[in-house]
Order: structure tokens, then sequence, then C-alpha cells
């Protein structure tokens, strides 16, 4: 038999109902005065006007994280690490964070303007497999897809991706840069800048 070291990750989601002047302020208030003890409760400090309800979940997420293997003299092996279900965990939070911001706003897509001063910039690559730099136009959404619209740096060629693996929808960073783009434009179109 072989020894190992598993280490996990247990995360509990949940929200807490917060009445707070902004954002910073709700922040703030889960931050420094809600939480959670193993073997205890979900509980907060702050008084009951300001954290009106709360609702998690009893039983917890666990992720692996890695394993380490330890020889017969107990000294370190090696360790493997787990990525991949955490980063498909957070490619699939982005891409619905993505869509709420657009439900919040009535919208299932929505245009980036040609003369954005940071505008997101993806790969693709074409039937021959070459890569090529484009800028992100637009995105569209529906309830279980999210669609990325971009034009080619040097020719302006529109092309789509429409599959989670094709136009960097699967890089992370990308797609956390398409969302932060959506929200700045969708908060300055709302005053709200």
């Amino acid at each position: 038999m072989t020894k190992y070291d598993v280490r996990v990750r247990y995360s509990f989601e949940g929200t807490y109902k917060v009445v707070a002047e902004d954002r910073d302020e709700a922040e703030r208030m889960v931050t420094e005065d809600c939480g959670l003890v193993l073997g205890g409760n979900i509980h907060t400090t702050c008084d009951d006007d300001e954290v009106t309800d709360w609702k998690f979940g009893s039983h917890p997420d666990m992720q692996i994280l890695s394993f380490r293997e330890r020889d017969k003299k107990g000294k370190v092996k090696y360790t493997a690490m787990c990525f991949g279900d955490r980063i498909e965990e957070l490619r699939k939070d982005i891409i619905e964070a993505i869509r709420q911001l657009l439900y919040a706003h009535g919208l299932k897509e929505i245009s980036f303007a040609d003369n954005d001063e940071d505008p997101v910039w993806v790969i693709w690559f074409g039937k021959n497999g070459a890569p090529y730099e484009c800028r992100v136009t637009g995105l569209e959404v529906t309830d279980n897809s999210l669609t990325v619209f971009a034009s080619e740096k040097e020719c302006g060629e529109e092309v789509a991706c429409r599959t989670p693996y094709e136009l960097g929808a699967s890089n992370i960073d990308w797609l956390n840069q398409m969302y932060e783009a959506a929200m700045l434009q969708l908060e300055n179109t709302n005053g709200n800048s």
C-alpha cells in the first residue's frame, strides 16, 4: 500500500441579503461581519435590519486540489496538482455572470463600439490552423450558450464562436475581460459611472 496526502477544498455557496448604501458597503459588511466556523453555523454580527436573511446549503462542494505520494520513509515522491475542474467551474461562472449582467439590463446581446480605448483581444484559429488576432465586437447569450463575435485585426473579417472551445471562449482571462467590458459599457450607458 502507498500513502497519499490528498489535499481538498470544501466550499459552501450561498447568498446574504444585505441592506447597504452601495456595493462597496455591502461587500465590506459581508467580508467583515458574516462568516462560518467549521462545526458552527452561518452567522453575522450585523443587525437584523442590515443582514435580513441568508440561504446556504448544508452540504459543501468538494474539490480535490492535489495528490502527494509518499515513499516508505515518509518523504514526498511527487505532487500531482488537479486544476481541470476548477478551471471549468470558473469558466462557467464567468459565462453565467455575463449572462446575468445582460439579462439584468434586459439584453440578450451587446455590441462593443469601435472606439473602445481598451478593447478585448482574443486569438482565433482559422481552418488551416493559423492564429489570427481578433478584437471582440460583441456577445450574445441564451439560457445555455454564449456566442462571441470578433473582427480579425488585419483584414477585418468577422468571426463568431458558438462553442466554448473556439476563439478563446475557454480562456478564463479573456472571458473575464469580456465580462468587465460589458459591465463598464452598461454602467456608463446607465449613467452609473
